[in-house]
């Protein structure tokens, strides 16, 4: 059970909200085992709401998407009312997969088996030799099996529970912090995929903490203070947690927190503000940058800037979302990163990362994880590991969750050893043996 603490004792690791005790221990064979893995994909997976797609991926009806969890394959379809509904990607004559593509449009599945027919929403609506089936023409009985579905903040979310939270509940807390921003007016201009050698875990561990940042990620103290001190972490009972870092600011542990340095000068100019006037004063750029937005929204482009938090337009507001998505939510984009199980080997997962944005008002360039590229919708693509960057930052991420992996598997590695700013992980952890534990009583009848 977590401690909440009272305002006068967040300052400890940072401003945090409470403090998670350590009820499971972060092991290697958590990372490395097969029958974990299994007990994941049936009792975590199976049971919490996961991001299919991007609803503008289906604007019409009958244009569908497919999604790949493990080894469950889940199609959405835009139906003729404007919803979308889910279903399990199978037929249910003998269990061929349907659909084999990774989107599309129609207005009927068809079995490359047999030719069993399926409609738009999910009902057999033909089967060849109906009358030769003792139990009765399968037509409008053996329908597609639907599966809880909703949209929300331009995200397609499903869940394989039939008897699932709604998705309001199980995100709670973070669902009122994003809908103050606008991703479902967002376009995804970023959308990389590769498998990676490492448990889908480590990375997400890797979220969960600021740790890394000044051995991993050195460049980022250009631009955000990546001193813990200095940083707001929430945890939330559901299992997500948020970071709050102080942005368009050099880290105050670093060398020169008061000068201006290319990355701070660069974003400035990008915004309006002289570098010059800020020269030996780095650190009340933040706070006149915010002030900025705020008083030229209408003529930056941007009218929703005069009516947010201040925080939000400068602050890197870094959302971990039970078990396996992180998005962090900037002034005018969004970046999803997210691991999930691959369907057989714990020593693999899928990487995805998306970049979204609004839609400029000037030159049709905007911001992404590999420097600046044109306003437009992207493409899925897919690669090998390696063969492409997925982004500067995240490619330092996947570098050391690969190294990390070997680590798991050794003899010496005893379990960690976290720091006060890690009690995310130790949450993380927690939650997943909670939904392991909560599924096999289920299981159990008890």
């Amino acid at each position: 059970m977590s401690t909440t603490l009272p305002q006068s004792k967040r300052n400890l690791s940072g401003r945090t909200n409470r403090i998670v005790p350590e009820e499971a221990r972060v092991t290697g064979d958590r990372y490395t085992s097969r029958e974990f893995m299994e007990l994941e994909l049936d009792y975590v997976w199976a049971r919490v709401w996961n991001i299919g797609g991007r609803a503008a991926e289906i604007p019409e009806p009958g244009d569908f998407i497919v999604h790949g969890l493990g080894r469950d394959s889940i199609l959405m379809v835009r139906q003729h009312d404007g919803s979308v509904r889910a279903f399990h990607n199978v037929c249910t004559h003998r269990g061929n997969r349907l659909v084999q593509t990774e989107g599309g449009s129609t207005e009927k599945f068809i079995c490359s088996y047999h030719g069993w027919t399926f409609g738009a929403d999910g009902t057999l609506i033909h089967v060849q030799d109906e009358e030769d089936f003792p139990k009765g023409n399968p037509c409008g009985k053996m329908n597609l099996p639907q599966i809880p579905c909703e949209v929300w903040a331009g995200f397609i979310w499903y869940n394989m529970d039939p008897d699932c939270l709604s998705l309001g509940s199980f995100l709670g807390e973070v669902k009122t912090y994003i809908d103050q921003h606008r991703l479902q007016d967002m376009t995804r201009t970023f959308y990389r995929v590769t498998e990676v050698p490492f448990n889908w875990k480590a990375l997400h561990d890797n979220f969960c903490e600021s740790y890394h940042l000044p051995t991993a990620h050195p460049q980022l103290a250009d631009y955000y203070d990546d001193d813990y001190r200095n940083t707001d972490f929430e945890l939330f009972d559901a299992g997500h947690s948020l970071m709050k870092m102080k942005g368009c600011m050099p880290s105050e542990r670093g060398d020169d927190p008061n000068g201006i340095n290319e990355t701070l000068a660069a974003e400035m100019q990008a915004w309006g503000l002289d570098p010059k006037d800020f020269e030996g004063r780095a650190l009340e750029v933040r706070d006149a940058m915010q002030k900025h937005k705020r008083e030229n929204a209408e003529a930056l482009g941007y009218d929703y800037f005069a009516t947010i938090e201040p925080s939000w337009l400068t602050d890197a507001y870094h959302f971990n979302l039970f078990p396996g998505s992180s998005i962090t939510v900037s002034s005018i984009g969004a970046s999803l990163q997210r691991c999930e199980p691959h369907p057989f080997d714990p020593n693999k997962s899928i990487y995805e990362h998306w970049h979204m944005t609004l839609k400029p008002n000037a030159d049709g360039m905007v911001p992404s994880p590999i420097g600046m590229i044109p306003f437009q919708p992207a493409e899925r693509d897919e690669f090998p590991f390696g063969s492409k960057t997925v982004g500067f930052t995240a490619d330092q991420d996947l570098h050391v969750a690969s190294n990390q992996q070997l680590g798991f598997h050794s003899r010496g590695f005893k379990g960690a050893y976290l720091s006060g700013q890690e009690n995310r992980i130790q949450q993380f952890h927690n939650k997943i043996d909670d939904y392991i534990a909560e599924g096999r009583r289920q299981q159990d009848g008890l």
